[in-house]
């Protein structure tokens, strides 16, 4: 049985792969692997940020303050600051695997359905 602790999101969604590789009270580093198509929920956590930094394959994290879309490589890092509305999506053919330390402070999850209901984010790609 999964603890609902470590592991909140798992009753919100579904995705190819999540791994939690480290956790203490102040930091967590999740491994997640997402099949093309596939994306994590809109959602925010009011007490940590998330440092993405894409493994392999390519993905992007939308969010909403400002309105954005930042696109992800290999090797490439982007940062979340607590209480920003985010998600990452896989728009490509292949899977994508990308690492989230999120830290510091006390690990949160808090979905943010209407966001998943249809937001408008622009890209954030140099014309």
């Amino acid at each position: 049985m999964t603890d609902p602790i470590t592991r909140p999101w798992d009753s919100e969604y579904a995705i190819k792969q999540t791994l939690v590789l480290a956790e203490t009270p102040e930091l967590r580093v999740i491994d997640l692997t997402l099949a093309p198509g596939e994306r994590v929920p809109w959602h925010l956590h009011p007490e940590n940020d998330d440092l993405f930094i894409c493994l392999r394959g390519a993905f992007e994290i939308r969010q909403v303050n400002p309105k954005r879309v930042t696109p992800m490589r290999a090797l490439d890092r982007h940062l979340v600051p607590r209480r920003e509305p985010h998600t990452a999506v896989n728009v490509s053919a292949e899977e994508c695997q990308f690492l989230i330390v999120q830290g510091p402070g006390r690990y949160d999850y808090k979905a943010l359905p209407k966001l998943d209901a249809g937001a408008a984010v622009r890209s954030a790609r140099p014309s």
